[in-house]
């Protein structure tokens, strides 16, 4: 194996900027997420190894921000031949659009992965006009 076949990537602490900074994160991972856009609505894949159903935390508050607090159910055994995962909680934080209905919140976490679905608004929804022949 090359050194390439073997790189891994870091999970990243917390840093108190931007958006990230609304609300203390503490000693937390940033987790990594695939945001998708439709024109029905926003989805979100967050990556939570070792979270259960119970142990997350969504929020959107009155300024549209959504926040994803999960705290891990692993454990670090004492003795390690090999380390490439971190252990620790999980924090990240977003600003939402206006065109988001925050009512509507719909969320699945399953097998680490945590699925949370945001839809548009009917009124911010595109509009299809019919042509008369």
């Amino acid at each position: 194996m090359t050194e390439k076949e073997i790189e891994k990537r870091e999970k990243r602490e917390v840093s108190h900027t931007g958006a990230e900074q609304m609300v203390d994160a503490g000693s937390a991972y940033s987790p990594d997420v695939d945001i998708y856009l439709s024109e029905d609505e926003l989805f979100l894949a967050v990556d939570l190894p070792g979270v259960e159903k119970g142990a997350v935390n969504i929020e959107i508050d009155e300024n549209n921000h959504l926040v994803i607090k999960a705290q891990t159910g692993v454990s670090e055994p004492e003795r390690s031949v090999l380390r490439q995962l971190n252990i620790g909680n999980y924090y990240r934080a977003f600003q939402i659009g206006e065109e988001f209905d925050k009512d509507k919140v719909n969320a699945k976490l399953e097998n680490g992965l945590l699925e949370v679905r945001i839809p548009k608004r009917e009124e911010a929804k595109p509009k299809r006009i019919a042509i008369n022949a």
